[in-house]
């Protein structure tokens, strides 16, 4: 019996071995691909400024907000417009055809500060119209409008007022 269980014992390892070495090795090998896509760079071009028009202020704070998705300015407060020259600002994007882009604005506040100094007013909300994210017509062109809201002090010092904020167009 002992020759017998040392006999089993030697049989598995011996087998395992025989199975490990004559077993066929295999390799295989593809060609594979890389690729990539060139864009050209998207274009943002300014076509009209954003413009709170002409004011005149009250004895109590007011405030002027242009609509974002028709324009349309309203006063409220002591605040008063005069004239017509209020309007969104209006930008124009050209890129590839049907390119799907994400227009994005500097966050209020912005301030509009006196030209010569000595007085500023603060734009507190800044919009778009329609969604961040738009599509770019068949020939590669979309136009959006920025508004805003400006808040005008009680008694603003008169002047010209002037300020600046970023309109970013990135891929999507």
């Amino acid at each position: 019996m002992k020759s017998n269980c040392f006999e089993r014992r030697m049989a598995l390892p011996a087998v395992a071995f025989l199975l490990l070495t004559t077993a066929p090795a295999y390799a295989a090998s593809v060609d594979s691909n890389a690729e990539t896509e060139i864009l050209q760079p998207l274009t943002l071009t300014q076509i009209s400024v954003l413009d709170f028009g002409s004011i005149v202020p009250g004895n109590v704070a007011g405030r002027i907000n242009i609509r974002r998705n028709d324009g349309t300015c309203v006063a409220q407060g002591g605040a008063m417009l005069v004239g017509t020259n209020c309007q969104r600002g209006e930008f124009l994007i050209t890129g590839p055809s049907r390119q799907r882009v994400r227009v994005t604005t500097a966050p209020a506040p912005i301030t509009l500060s006196r030209l010569g100094g000595g007085a500023s007013m603060t734009m507190d909300r800044v919009r778009i119209n329609g969604r961040a994210n738009k599509r770019l017509n068949a020939a590669g062109e979309r136009t959006f409008y920025v508004s805003g809201r400006l808040l005008v002090g009680a008694n603003q010092a008169e002047g010209v007022y002037d300020g600046t904020f970023d309109v970013t167009v990135d891929y999507r």
